[in-house]
C-alpha cells in the first residue's frame, strides 16, 4: 500500500527544509543538555534505562537484569531492537547522548513534516514536542520514520507507537524491515524476547481504551479510510501513560495554519496543567493527567477527525 502526495508549488525547497531542520535539531540538543546539567543528582530520563542497559549488553552482560527497582524508577520497558539502535550513542557520555539524541530525532521528524508546509514548525513549539525532548522520548523519530518508508524498520524499536502510526500509514517496507530487524535481533541475542516480556508485565501502563471516556477514540472507525481514524483508533488499544508526549502523533491530524496552532496551543496548555496537579514519579498524577488529555487533546482530535469524509486522503506523503 502506498500513500503518495504529490509535491504543490507551496511546498518548502528541500534546502530550506534541511537548515531549519538541523536548527531545530541543534536547539533541542542544547536544550537537553541544559535541562539535565540543572537537575539534581539520581534525576534520569526515559532514555537513560535503554542507555544503560545496552551498555550492559555491549559487555556481555543481560540488559533487562541490568535495569532493577529500585534503584531505577522503572524496568527497562524497550526490545532489543531499540538497544541496537542505541548502540552508537553508548560510545558517549551520558549527558552530551542523551542531548544528541533528541537532537537526530528533532532533525529527522522536522524534515519529514516539512515537506508539507511552514506551518508544521508549530509542532515544535507543542507541550508534546516539548514533553518528548524534556523526557528524552522515541515519538519524533518514530513519527519521522512512519512517513519514510525507507526507514519504517525502526518502528521496531517502540511496538506499542510503532503498532499505531503503522495502521494509520501501513506499508509493506516496514514489515519486512521489522521482521528482518527482529530476526537480526534474535540472532544476536536468543533469550531477548521472554526478557523483555518480563519486564513489561510489571508496569502500570494500559490501553486508554480502559480509561473513563477513552472507548470514544474508536469512534475513529468511523473513519477507517483515513489514516487519522485509525491512528486515533490504533491509539486506544496499545497500552501507554498519560504524559504529554504520547500525543505528539496527534499532530499529523492536522491540515492547515489554525489546526497546526491549536494543537499547539492546547498541548501547551495541557503541560501548564500538568503542573498544577500531583507531582511525582509515573503513575503519581495518571488520573489527573488522563481528564487534562481527554479533554483537552483527545476530544477536540476527535472532533476534528468526525468532521473528514471517510474516505482516503494522500496526506502526509513519504519524503
Amino acid at each position: 500500500m502506498t500513500f503518495e502526495a504529490a509535491a504543490t508549488p507551496s511546498d518548502p525547497p528541500r534546502p530550506w527544509r534541511g537548515k531549519v531542520s538541523v536548527g531545530a535539531g541543534v536547539a533541542a540538543c542544547l536544550f537537553v543538555l541544559a535541562l539535565y546539567a540543572r537537575q539534581r543528582p539520581g534525576v534520569i530520563s526515559d532514555w537513560d534505562p535503554t542507555w544503560v542497559g545496552t551498555t550492559a549488553l555491549l559487555e556481555g552482560e543481560s540488559p533487562y537484569a541490568a535495569i532493577r527497582v529500585p534503584p531505577w524508577p522503572n524496568w527497562l520497558l524497550y526490545p532489543l531492537p531499540a538497544l541496537l539502535v542505541t548502540a552508537p550513542f553508548t560510545f558517549l557520555p551520558l549527558p552530551l547522548a542523551r542531548g544528541l539524541f533528541a537532537g537526530l530525532g528533532t532533525v529527522a521528524f522536522t524534515y519529514v513534516i516539512t515537506r508539507r508546509h511552514r506551518w508544521t514548525l508549530y509542532f515544535l513549539l507543542s507541550g508534546a514536542m516539548l514533553w518528548s525532548w524534556a523526557v528524552v522520548q522515541w515519538a519524533p523519530l518514530l513519527i519521522a520514520a512512519a512517513l519514510t518508508p525507507a526507514l519504517s524498520w525502526l518502528l521496531a524499536v517502540k511496538p506499542t507507537l510503532g503498532f499505531a502510526l503503522w495502521s494509520a500509514w501501513p506499508n509493506r517496507k516496514a514489515v519486512v524491515g521489522v521482521l528482518l530487524f527482529l530476526g537480526i535481533s534474535v540472532l544476536m541475542r536468543p533469550g531477548w524476547i521472554a526478557e523483555w516480556l518480563a519486564s513489561v508485565a510489571k508496569t502500570p501502563h494500559e490501553p486508554h481504551l480502559l480509561r473513563p471516556g477513552g472507548f470514544l477514540l474508536l469512534l475513529g472507525l468511523l473513519r477507517w479510510r483515513r489514516a487519522e481514524g485509525r491512528l486515533l483508533a490504533a491509539l486506544s488499544l496499545v497500552p501507554q501513560t498519560t504524559a504529554l508526549y504520547e500525543t505528539l502523533p496527534l499532530a499529523l491530524l492536522c491540515r492547515n495554519r489554525p489546526q497546526a496552532a491549536t494543537f499547539a496551543g492546547l498541548t501547551m496548555l495541557a503541560h501548564l496543567l500538568f503542573q498544577l496537579g500531583p507531582q511525582g514519579p509515573w503513575p503519581t498524577g495518571a488520573g489527573y493527567q488522563w481528564w487534562v488529555l481527554l479533554l483537552l487533546v483527545y476530544l477536540p482530535a476527535i472532533a476534528l477527525v468526525l468532521r473528514r469524509a471517510n474516505q482516503a486522503d494522500s496526506g502526509w506523503g513519504p519524503v
